[in-house]
C-alpha cells in the first residue's frame, strides 16, 4: 500500500513510499546494522538493502553511510528519522481508528428527521442506540421532507426519517411506521365529538394549512384532491403546533398526524373517506454505501419500527 509522505512534512514533499521501507529504515537506524535490522524485520538482508536503496532514491540521496560495522545515519537520514517515526505513528493510529469504527466502538453518523416527528420518534430510537453503541456520535439535522431529500442527495446526512413527500428515485427507503391522519376541529365546533368524518362533510370549513415547503402540506393537498376537493385555506403556518393553536382558537379546521393529536381545545376525528394516512420511512442514497455506524443506526430504527 502506498502513502503520501508530503502530508506529514514539507521535507519530504511530493515523495511516495511504502510502509515497509519506512520500517526497514527505522530498524537500521535503531540497530545501526543492516544485518540485525534484516533479522529483526524477518527479511533477508539483500531484500532490506534493496528497499532502503529505493527509499534513498525517492528521497534524493543516501540516508546511511555504509561501513563495515553497519550503517550510520547521514545528515539527510537524521533529518528524515523523526518524520518517518511520525508517519508510522499516524498510520498506526489511523489503523486503530478504522478497526474501532469497524467494530463500532466509535464513529459518527448523521441523521435527518422532521422536527415534529423527531420529537416523538427520536427519543426511543436514540436511547436504544446509545445503550448499544455509547461511543458513536449521532449528528441530528431537522428539516422538512423535501429538504431532507436534498440533504441526502448532497451527502449532508447519511440517513433520514421522512414522509412520502420527500421520497425520490435516487433514494432507497424502508417503512418505519404508518399512522392515521386526523381532522382537527375546534372543541366547540358543531361536528366536534364525531368519531369519523368525510372530507366532504367539512369541505366548506375554513382550513389552516402548513406553509409551502413542508412535506405535510403536499400530503394534505393530495388527500383533498383525491376526494375531488380543494381546502378553503385561511391561514398557513410553518409549525404543526401553531396550526393546532389556531384550530383551538376557532379560526378553522386542519388535518394533523395522529402522533401530535393531543392539543387542548381541539377535537379530533378520523377521516372516513378517502383513507387518510401517511407512512414514515427511513431513507438513504441508493449509490452511497452506508458507514458501519449508519448501518447500526439503520438496524436500530428498523427494530424500533417493528416493535
Amino acid at each position: 500500500m502506498i502513502y503520501s509522505v508530503y502530508s506529514v512534512h514539507s521535507v519530504v514533499q511530493g515523495v511516495l513510499m511504502e510502509t515497509h521501507q519506512l520500517r526497514y529504515f527505522l530498524a537500521v537506524a535503531q540497530t545501526g546494522s543492516f544485518t540485525q535490522a534484516a533479522r529483526q524485520s524477518n527479511v533477508s538482508q539483500p531484500s532490506l538493502s534493496i528497499q532502503i536503496a529505493k527509499l534513498e532514491d525517492e528521497l534524493g540521496g543516501p540516508l546511511f553511510e555504509r561501513t563495515r560495522k553497519g550503517g550510520r545515519l547521514t545528515a539527510r537520514g537524521a533529518t528524515f528519522l523523526p518524520r518517518a517515526k511520525t508517519i508510522l505513528e499516524e498510520m498506526e493510529s489511523a489503523r486503530e481508528d478504522a478497526k474501532a469504527q469497524s467494530g463500532l466502538t466509535l464513529g459518527k453518523v448523521s441523521l435527518g428527521c422532521m422536527p415534529t416527528t423527531g420529537a416523538h420518534l427520536l427519543p426511543p430510537i436514540l436511547t436504544s442506540f446509545r445503550k448499544a453503541y455509547p461511543k458513536i456520535q449521532v449528528h441530528l439535522k431537522e428539516e422538512s421532507s423535501p429538504d431532507l431529500a436534498r440533504d441526502l442527495e448532497q451527502g449532508e446526512v447519511e440517513l433520514a426519517i421522512m414522509d412520502e413527500a420527500g421520497l425520490r428515485p435516487g433514494l432507497d427507503h424502508q417503512a418505519v411506521l404508518t399512522e392515521e391522519l386526523l381532522l382537527a376541529l375546534p372543541a366547540k365546533h358543531p361536528l366536534a365529538g364525531k368519531n369519523t368524518l368525510s372530507l366532504r362533510q367539512v369541505a366548506e370549513e375554513p382550513f389552516i394549512l402548513m406553509k409551502s415547503g413542508h412535506g405535510f402540506r403536499q400530503i394534505t393537498l393530495d388527500l383533498y384532491r383525491k376526494a375531488g376537493l380543494e381546502p378553503k385555506v385561511v391561514f398557513e403556518s410553518g409549525g404543526i403546533e401553531t396550526v393546532q393553536a389556531l384550530v383551538a382558537a376557532g379560526l378553522g379546521i386542519s388535518l394533523v398526524p395522529q402522533m401530535v393529536a393531543k392539543f387542548p381545545g381541539v377535537s379530533y376525528a378520523g377521516v372516513s373517506s378517502p383513507k387518510a394516512e401517511r407512512t414514515l420511512s427511513l431513507a438513504w442514497r441508493k449509490k452511497a454505501p452506508l458507514s458501519p455506524a449508519a448501518e447500526a443506526l439503520k438496524k436500530t430504527i428498523s427494530n424500533i419500527g417493528r416493535s
